[in-house]
């Protein structure tokens, strides 16, 4: 859904913990669009995060459609759900979520990244700034500097099958070199 991002001001909110340690709150929620990944909705029931990760939430991106909509049945059904992964792209669970990526855009992501594992993170950096957005402000993206919050203990580390560090690179090199998107930290 490009018309959701297109010449909006975006903030793309991130799960890594170093984002409690910041006051971005304020600002996340002064976007536009607020989009949250995978289990950020926690922070509406889990973690006082108002201060750190602000309030509002317009669009949410996830990976498991059946596993955050089973976790997360009473979250605002005003927010525009986005399952971003070429897995389990089943007519079930296209009904569940407002828009699914479509398969085409699946191995643009892979060749820009050269890797076969993106992060939902990577892939909604990918997709959001081909929809061009006015601004793209980008919070809690460490590339696992420190855990996600919700696997403090990094327990899911060794089997996520993720390349970091070259996440890290291609962001700076596709994304954070574009003028209209900011990587805050």
């Amino acid at each position: 859904m490009e018309e959701w991002f297109s010449d909006k001001r975006i903030a793309l909110v991130g799960n890594a913990m170093s984002l409690f340690d910041k006051g971005f709150g304020p600002e996340i929620d002064d976007h536009e669009v607020v989009v949250r990944l995978n289990k950020a909705a926690m922070l509406y029931t889990n973690f006082d995060a108002i201060h750190s990760h602000g309030s509002r939430t317009t669009h949410w991106i996830f990976f498991n459609t059946a596993e955050y909509k089973a976790k997360f049945p009473d979250i605002d059904k005003s927010i525009k759900t986005f399952h971003i992964s070429k897995h389990r792209q089943t007519p079930l669970h296209r009904k569940m979520v407002d828009f699914m990526m479509p398969m085409d855009k699946w191995t643009a992501v892979t060749e820009s990244l050269g890797h076969k594992n993106p992060t939902t993170g990577f892939m909604s950096l990918h997709y959001i700034t081909r929809c061009n957005p006015a601004q793209l402000d980008v919070y809690g993206f460490d590339w696992k500097d420190t855990p996600t919050f919700t696997d403090p203990e990094r327990l899911k580390d060794p089997q996520c099958g993720h390349d970091f560090e070259k996440e890290r690179e291609a962001c700076f090199r596709l994304f954070f070199s574009k003028p209209n998107v900011t990587w805050r930290t």
